[in-house]
């Protein structure tokens, strides 16, 4: 079926008026001239001007066709075929690098479709055709540096691919870690099976610095139930704990005893002083709610931070953070001091409105409870390449954060006051505050360690959700190309004629 996608652009076709109007006004009436003798007329004359009558009309139609052919192609021609809904049988789709261990816990379930006639295709991006068999002999190397999409994501893009009536059957591992996103709705049909990989549990050592007098570890532990993480004080004088620390060129890293080196990697232990400045202005009473919750940070990681108020209006180039509690912008001068990957937080500035909603943190968050929020400053313009660290209950960014010459400057759309919300009174605004002050130590989970299960009935809603796959799916064909063909063509043919008129 042809259909046009923008027919707003078949209102150009109305341009042949113009070629219309050139040749009715170049069709005159001709004039009666009285001459002595019709000897002169001969034969030739006639003949030319039928000629010349024949080529005009050629040449007024070649050039309403070029006119219609544009605005054809203005519309976005294409055509659309409607796929059977009838068809027999299915996909089988697996993960090439969990093929092994996959078809052994699905064998029987896999062999059965694959006898009944389904397709086996990979489950990544392109459901590229594989042979079952052929998968079985083949010895199978896992790339553990591609970078893996969210099932959610290829759930999408499969619901595109599949044909109409043809059911999924999906077999995978439960990885948590690969359900990200939010869950589609797809009219595409499925059966999805999940199992428990046999390296269901890892240990890691997730951040290590060094204290006043010690050295202190996150040591993170993921399990299918859930992911733990223990803080560790560890004696660099002690050659009974669990850990080997290892110096080489001045870099001092940590790892465990009981792992060997292949199954680890060391972690360098962080040196650094957190250097973190404050510029007050007419808020004060806002640093003073800021101090408390970084001293708490400070207290709790036992991370060495350095506070220091920005005295009038100077930044200094060793800052890693600048909370700027002002709505003056600093001077473009002072920004440029700032080193390479530090943090600029401003006070956005514009129209107050009152306002009923919530703070909405990110999903790693340790948010508890819900975090009123009374005032914001109304949002006038923001670039798209902005990142909505933290949402108001509409949606709307609170916390923006933009990256700009290898600045981080966040624009928060609030306060740091009661009057404005309830994030200082919360008792983890300290919490809160971990991934703004010290990135490394947010609370997400490091993907290629993290083997926690989702819940088996996290998936099963999704195929109740998931609508019946009675909608037709149609497949569009664009025809732009076929109009391009045909307007050269009528161009080229519409140049030769207008030339030997010329010549005649």
């Amino acid at each position: 079926m042809f259909q046009l996608l923008n027919p707003i652009w078949l209102f150009g076709i109305s341009g042949i008026i113009i070629p219309l109007l050139i040749h009715l006004w170049n069709v005159k009436k001709g004039k009666t001239l009285k001459i002595g003798s019709v000897s002169l007329l001969g034969e030739s004359s006639r003949q030319n001007a039928r000629s010349l009558r024949l080529l005009d009309l050629l040449l007024l139609l070649l050039r309403c066709l070029l006119i219609i052919i544009v605005s054809m192609l203005l519309a976005e021609p294409v055509w659309i075929s409607s796929n059977s809904p009838a068809q027999k049988g299915g996909w089988i789709l697996i993960e090439k690098d969990n093929f092994t261990e996959t078809y052994s816990n699905f064998q029987k379930e896999i062999d059965s479709l694959d006898q009944a006639g389904y397709d086996l295709h990979l489950f990544e991006v392109g459901f590229k055709t594989e042979d079952l068999n052929k998968l079985k002999d083949s010895e199978i190397i896992r790339d553990s540096t591609a970078a893996q999409l969210s099932y959610w994501s290829l759930l999408q893009m499969l619901d595109q691919e599949i044909p109409s009536g043809k059911e999924a059957y999906i077999f995978t591992a439960n990885r948590l870690n690969r359900f990200k996103g939010e869950r589609p709705e797809i009219v595409t049909k499925l059966d999805w099976k999940t199992y428990t990989p046999k390296d269901s549990s890892a240990k890691w050592i997730e951040n290590v610095w060094f204290t006043n007098d010690s050295i202190r570890a996150i040591i993170a532990q993921t399990e299918p139930k859930g992911l733990r993480k223990i803080p560790a004080n560890i004696d660099p004088l002690n050659r009974n704990t669990a850990f080997t620390l290892d110096i080489q060129d001045g870099i001092t890293s940590l790892s465990f005893k009981n792992i060997s080196a292949s199954e680890q990697k060391p972690v360098r232990v962080d040196t650094s002083t957190i250097h973190i400045a404050f510029y007050t202005d007419n808020f004060k009473k806002d640093a003073e709610y800021l101090n408390a919750a970084i001293r708490a940070i400070q207290k709790y990681t036992q991370r060495k931070i350095e506070l220091s108020p920005v005295k009038s209006g100077l930044i200094k180039g060793d800052h890693n953070i600048v909370f700027w509690l002002s709505e003056k912008m600093p001077a473009e001068s002072q920004i440029k001091k700032l080193k390479a990957g530090s943090s600029l937080f401003i006070y956005q500035k514009g129209k107050t409105e009152e306002i009923n909603s919530l703070i909405v943190l990110p999903e790693h968050s340790l948010q508890k409870e819900e975090i009123k929020l009374r005032k914001r400053v109304l949002i006038t313009e923001r670039s798209k390449n902005n990142y909505a660290v933290w949402e108001d209950g509409f949606g709307q960014p609170l916390l923006d954060l933009e990256i700009t010459n290898k600045l981080k400057l966040y624009h928060f759309y609030s306060r740091f006051n009661p009057e404005w919300n309830g994030l200082v009174w919360d008792e983890d605004f300290a919490k809160i505050l971990v991934p703004l002050i010290i990135p490394k130590l947010q609370n997400s989970v490091s993907d290629p360690y993290d083997s926690r299960s989702i819940a088996e009935s996290w998936i099963i809603p999704a195929r109740a959700e998931i609508k019946s796959g009675t909608v037709k799916k149609n497949t569009e064909s664009d025809l732009k190309d076929v109009f391009w063909i045909s307007l050269i063509l009528l161009f080229l043919c519409e140049r030769w004629l207008s030339f030997r008129k010329n010549l005649n």
